[in-house]
């Protein structure tokens, strides 16, 4: 929301690869960022691609441990909280309101609309019907906000995807700088065992 609300909206692409239990990369391309996330069971990696600046470091934990710290260290991956709090069974936590809005078609595939009003948010998903009750488009609104501003994805699954090898390693480009990440939720997962 810019000066007077007046509302600009930006556009990305995210790719999400995730090999369970504990392999994530995520592609973001878009207007106002160009970036990727890597996580291979022992280290993170960000990568602005823009700034061609990197930071790495261990993290012991399972990738739903890590996507939570990362959380709340307030590291911002599109959908990622989304993703997380639905494999957690905590996605309608502080849920005040919701109601099915019915049946719609999100490229194609009969959905389930439903929508959801929290404290601050309100929120729509739409699910595929049938065999893969998938999501398919997900709408949140930040109410009490100048211009109530929204963030919207579309979503394309593919299940069962062929992964390569490297996929979740990271190759540092030429040039590139390493930088420090200063992450209060990683200090226990980053300090050898028996040191402060």
């Amino acid at each position: 929301i810019l000066s007077f609300g007046y509302k600009l909206q930006s556009n990305s692409k995210v790719d999400m690869l995730v090999r369970l239990p504990g392999s994530l990369r995520v592609d973001v391309a878009g207007d106002d960022r160009d970036q990727l996330y890597l996580f291979d069971d022992q280290t993170f990696t960000m990568f602005a691609r823009r700034l061609n600046v990197y930071t790495q470091f261990p993290v012991k934990a399972t990738l739903g441990d890590a996507i939570g710290k990362l959380l709340d260290d307030g590291i911002e991956m599109p959908l990622i909280d989304f993703i997380y709090q639905g494999n957690a069974g905590s996605l309608l936590d502080g849920v005040r309101a919701g109601r099915s809005v019915g049946t719609s078609r999100i490229d194609g595939v009969a959905c389930d609309h439903l929508a959801f009003r929290q404290a601050s948010i309100d929120w729509q998903i739409w699910i595929a019907q049938g065999a893969q009750p998938l999501p398919k488009k997900i709408l949140i609104t930040t109410r009490y906000e100048v211009g109530d501003p929204q963030f919207e994805a579309v979503l394309t699954w593919d299940v069962d995807p062929a992964i390569q090898p490297g996929s979740f390693a990271f190759n540092v480009p030429a040039d590139a700088r390493k930088i420090e990440f200063q992450a209060s939720s990683f200090v226990s997962a980053v300090t050898p065992e028996g040191q402060p």
